[in-house]
């Protein structure tokens, strides 16, 4: 990549103050809801309480949407590469924030499963942190212009979106598995909770999903570092990065026959989904 792309790939301080700010809006609309849900309960139990007006976390999750779309589209503008979200670590997690905000929108208008969208509002400030984290500890380029590179990455973007879906999920399946059991009992009816069969059902969608698209990642992954032995050296297979991906493609893979065996059903699905998504941040975090 020519150097002349450099000073517009960097991490700025304008650039890392519309990041957080994004970051903070979607973090602040997690915290809007909760005020929300809390206030109408108030009201069921009370109803000569006062209601309040406040602000909708809608307006929270634009702001958030908007300057992330306006960041990079700006980044993607001074680069002049339309393939800039797939060619840093920074510009793909604002992509990933993106995309997850995309189904937000859809859980939130999804009658059975709006609570998900709730609890999905703090996965997406967490990854856009990670993002920023990646950004400020160097610029990284993935050679995007490659074909099989551009795949690859946008099979691991599209894929931990999928798995941070089945992580909320699995998330959400515990607090309403928690609720069951403590029901009857101050604050655990703050939200309306989907049933554990739905949430169940989302989880598993969304790691069939992104099992695909990891393996997906690992072929074209594979096939890149045969191809050059030198990007990643002669005895890539060894590296932890690679070790650690091997064992989130077992964990995920294994939740694939949770239908057909109990035992990986309920709540060990449920903590599966996140152990394996913890593990799929981990493998991140040794890139830095």
């Amino acid at each position: 990549m020519s150097s002349s792309i450099e000073p517009y790939t960097h991490l700025t301080i304008l650039q890392f103050a519309a990041a957080s700010g994004a970051a903070l809006s979607f973090l602040a609309a997690f915290w809007l809801q909760f005020q929300i849900s809390g206030r109408r309960r108030a009201a069921l139990q009370d109803s000569s309480a006062q209601r309040t007006v406040s602000i909708s976390p809608n307006w929270a999750v634009g702001n958030g949407v908007f300057l992330t779309a306006l960041l990079l589209i700006s980044r993607m503008v001074d680069a002049h590469r339309i393939t800039l979200p797939l060619s840093d670590y920074f510009d793909a997690f604002l992509l990933l924030g993106l995309v997850l905000s995309l189904l937000w929108a859809y859980l939130r208008w999804t009658r059975h499963l709006w609570a998900l969208a709730t609890f999905l509002l703090p996965m997406i400030f967490a990854l856009m942190v990670l993002g920023i984290v990646l950004g400020l500890s160097g610029v990284r380029h993935f050679g995007a212009h490659n074909p099989w590179v551009a795949a690859h990455i946008a099979s691991v973007l599209l894929g931990t979106a999928s798995f941070a879906a089945g992580c909320v999920g699995g998330i959400t399946y515990l607090l309403a598995d928690r609720r069951l059991k403590k029901r009857g009992q101050a604050g655990w009816d703050l939200f309306a909770l989907p049933s554990l069969a739905s949430i169940e059902k989302f989880t598993r969608h969304a790691i069939v999903l992104g099992f695909a698209l990891l393996t997906l990642a690992a072929i074209t992954g594979i096939f890149r570092a045969v191809r050059d032995p030198q990007l990643m050296g002669r005895h890539w297979y060894f590296s932890p990065k690679v070790l650690l991906t091997a064992v989130v493609w077992l964990v995920y893979g294994s939740l694939l026959n949770m239908r057909l065996v109990p035992i990986l059903r309920g709540a060990r699905c449920a903590w599966l989904s996140i152990i394996g998504f913890a593990l799929l941040m981990t493998v991140f975090v040794l890139m830095l």
